[in-house]
């Protein structure tokens, strides 16, 4: 649920205007909506109570966060909505811009470009985060653990290639994982210290795939949209 204050998580959702690979995408409808607004949707349905900030440098994506119920307490600056910018400075920006932020003791990372996360999802995150004491949490997706690295001319498998595994009985141990961006929870204390959202005890929480889908690229954008609605979930 979304709280004015008086918790200790503010959920930072970082909507700039600008996007080189989908240009607006942010303010641009996803099945029915505009992006930004499903996640503003998914805190406002958690059990959570979170206070939620969109940290943004466009005029139009803010009114469209505080339409949808999130606050939008600052303008984002110019250097900090560059493609080349860096995540950290700007949730270091959130706690430093958001009147009333000190009391805020985690942060959680809800990126826009991740519109599918099932209901609860985000409650379980925090959950685990805070049942195993971490520092901070990561969102990932499981991949195929029949991965390669490096040159395409100098490959190198990165598994026994003469003990091929079969998918469906890979042991937990040898299992991959690929950070899909969805969901971060990084203390605050710990994000101050370091300057880096991942810090200290870090633990993971799995997401099922389609959760796991980032809009990157105008595929991802279609794969989101037609996921969403034919889920009935627009």
């Amino acid at each position: 649920m979304i709280v004015p204050g008086g918790t200790p998580f503010l959920a930072v959702v970082p909507a700039r205007g600008g996007s080189t690979r989908v240009p607006g995408k942010n303010r641009r409808p996803l099945a029915g909506r505009p992006l930004v607004e499903w996640t503003i949707a998914h805190v406002a349905r958690c059990a959570t109570p979170m206070r939620l900030v969109v940290s943004t440098d466009s005029d139009e994506i803010a009114a469209l966060a505080v339409r949808a119920g999130a606050e939008v307490p600052f303008l984002r600056p110019a250097e900090l909505a560059t493609d080349e910018a860096p995540t950290e400075p700007v949730l270091l920006h959130a706690l430093a811009a958001t009147p009333g932020a000190s009391e805020a003791e985690h942060v959680v990372l809800l990126p826009p470009t991740s519109p599918i996360r099932r209901d609860g999802t985000i409650d379980a995150a925090v959950a685990r985060y805070r049942e195993l004491g971490a520092d901070s949490l990561v969102s990932v997706t499981e991949v195929s653990p029949l991965q390669w690295s490096g040159p395409p001319d100098a490959p190198r498998a990165l598994y026994d290639t003469g003990r091929r595994p079969r998918l469906q009985s890979v042991p937990p141990e040898a299992r991959r994982y690929r950070e899909n961006g969805s969901v971060v929870i990084t203390s605050v204390a710990g994000l101050r210290a370091t300057g880096n959202r991942i810090c200290g005890r870090t633990v993971m929480y799995v997401m099922t795939r389609e959760e796991g889908i980032d809009v990157d690229c105008e595929h991802d954008f279609w794969l989101a949209d037609q996921w969403l609605r034919s889920n009935h979930a627009c």
